[in-house]
């Protein structure tokens, strides 16, 4: 917040994970290839457990609500899965390719490979592999799980 507003008016503090336990337990399916359930509140403290330890201050880090409370906070506790794709690819991750994490690009979105440094091929690949375009430390963090079977024309190790 500007100094200048600070100075002239009263205003309360929110911490960056105050209001969240709403949240808990919302889980959303990303990924068409590698398809995953994620908690959209797991996945945010470990994408601002990340900013953190790469130095990026905590005003930078995303909100509880960063998406939007009525995407994130369904009736149920399943996250309408195209909504949360459309606004993940054009708010999270355009605000971290853009400006957040502009300076730690390959790091952050490692799971990109090559195609870190271009927003279009990063949006591809989380539709692909959802999570799995986040750096290794997020990826654990969020916790997902795997929600395919075994691939095609595959057998059971056991059998």
């Amino acid at each position: 917040m500007d100094t200048a507003f600070k100075r002239r008016w009263d205003f309360t503090y929110i911490g960056i994970n105050d209001n969240d336990a709403d949240l808990n337990g919302k889980t959303v399916e990303v990924g068409s290839k590698v398809a995953q359930r994620v908690e959209w509140n797991k996945l945010r403290k470990a994408i601002n457990d990340f900013l953190a330890k790469q130095k990026i201050n905590e005003d930078k880090q995303l909100g509880p609500y960063f998406i939007s409370r009525d995407i994130v906070v369904p009736e149920g506790s399943e996250i309408d899965k195209k909504r949360f794709a459309e606004v993940f690819k054009s708010k999270v991750i355009m605000y971290l390719f853009e400006d957040a994490a502009k300076q730690k690009r390959a790091t952050l979105f490692e799971g990109c490979f090559q195609n870190s440094s271009r927003y279009s091929e990063i949006c591809k690949e989380f539709d692909e592999h959802g999570i799995g375009i986040f750096n290794h430390d997020i990826v654990l963090a969020a916790d997902p799980e795997d929600t395919a079977g075994p691939l095609a024309g595959t057998m059971p190790e056991n059998e």
